[in-house]
């Protein structure tokens, strides 16, 4: 800021006043200001005149079917919904869906992508519940919510990650595992925050199924964004390297010194290149070895698989699992670990095809999740379990 020389309206650089800029700080040029009624996105609604209830799940459903195209509400499978805490406990939520609408990605949609996935056409008549095809079990036996979406603020991504952590923090305070549904890869971090303040920073293992390494040097004048924020967790102490598992990484990076700070700080990663040439069972068996009995928060980017099978994505890069590779990786990580979270995100609905491709393999990577968290409650223990009846016709 400099003075005009007459005592009148301080002049900003480039001889701009600065009342013509009222989101600056006149009394110091690099503070921000924000409006009035800044939190109005996320001041929680008066609900001193609703109709008292008790805590506890409750169904918007008017239909006994609920089929969704025929008169059914859309919720996430089907379920039921929960607005706080004092829910979840009550209805002994197993795992909460919780819709996320950060966009921060040039490619834009993601913020679209939870609504989407309520009304996907591919599952409105297939609701709550199911055997997956390779295990052999009925998922049903877990009590879902639908958590409703955590509200966002265009361009103010930092103040959007404090309610993302808010809101995650209500889910595993109840002892619930979240899983996120949309929004952008940036929204993780808070899943980190939330899961720091619950079991300790350094405690949870991150699973990180990405085709980008999302540990980038660059900070392009944020403190942190959707290809820095795992090294910012590294570097505030929320994560520990060792406890950084990648899967899925190709595309045009690591730079040399992004591939030193990685090896540096000891991050386990693992290029499609491994996977194409040593073969997919190789990596799989590497990163079930590592996750084996931890507490794991798997954050899947929809990128990390071939877009032969998501194209619905921001960044895609050719290459990558097939859906059958990333299916058996979700169910084989939830026997294998103890999942405490997750996330599917970089989903955009507006760059899928007619038949929302990526919308349908998403819906099915959480039913896999879903079944392999149920298989291990059920007793299961192999994280490459497959239910014989599955493999001959004959078996027992």
């Amino acid at each position: 800021m400099v003075d005009d020389g007459r005592g009148e309206t301080p002049l900003l650089d480039g001889q701009v006043p600065a009342d013509w800029w009222p989101w600056r700080d006149p009394e110091d040029p690099f503070v921000t200001r924000l409006p009035a009624d800044k939190d109005i996105l996320v001041t929680r609604r008066d609900t001193a005149g609703d109709p008292p209830r008790s805590p506890g799940l409750f169904n918007p459903q008017r239909y006994a079917g609920s089929v969704m195209p025929l008169g059914g509400f859309p919720t996430f499978l089907g379920a039921p919904m929960a607005l706080n805490t004092e829910d979840l406990k009550a209805g002994n939520v197993d795992v909460a869906l919780v819709g996320m609408t950060l966009e921060d990605n040039p490619v834009p949609g993601g913020r679209f992508a939870a609504n989407s996935m309520r009304s996907l056409i591919d599952h409105m008549v297939f609701p709550a519940g199911g055997t997956d095809q390779y295990l052999g079990v009925d998922w049903s036996t877990l009590q879902l919510a639908d958590y409703g979406n955590i509200a966002s603020f265009a361009n103010q991504n930092e103040r959007s990650l404090e309610e993302i952590h808010r809101v995650i923090s209500e889910i595993v305070a109840a002892d619930t595992i979240p899983i996120g549904v949309g929004g952008t890869h940036l929204q993780s971090y808070s899943f980190l925050t939330a899961l720091a303040r619950k079991y300790g920073p350094g405690k949870v293992v991150v699973l990180h199924v990405d085709a980008h390494h999302d540990t980038y040097l660059m900070d392009m004048g944020r403190m942190v964004h959707n290809g820095s924020f795992l090294r910012v967790a590294i570097e505030k102490g929320i994560l520990k390297g060792p406890d950084l598992i990648q899967v899925g990484l190709r595309g045009q990076g690591p730079k040399e010194k992004e591939i030193e700070w990685m090896r540096e700080n000891g991050l386990r990663f693992h290029f499609q290149a491994e996977a194409d040439t040593l073969g997919w069972d190789v990596v799989l068996r590497r990163v079930l070895e590592d996750i084996k009995g931890r507490m794991v928060y798997l954050s899947f980017d929809l990128d990390g698989v071939s877009p032969a099978y998501a194209p619905g994505v921001g960044t895609q890069d050719p290459d990558g699992m097939t859906a059958s590779q990333a299916l058996q990786l979700v169910r084989a990580v939830a026997i294998a670990s103890d999942v405490v979270a997750a996330d599917f995100i970089e989903y955009s609905p507006l760059l899928d095809d007619t038949h929302m491709t990526t919308g349908i393999l998403i819906d099915r990577l959480i039913r896999s999740l879903l079944a392999g968290i149920a298989a291990k409650r059920q007793g299961i223990r192999d994280p490459l379990y497959i239910d014989p009846r599955r493999l001959r016709y004959d078996a027992p």
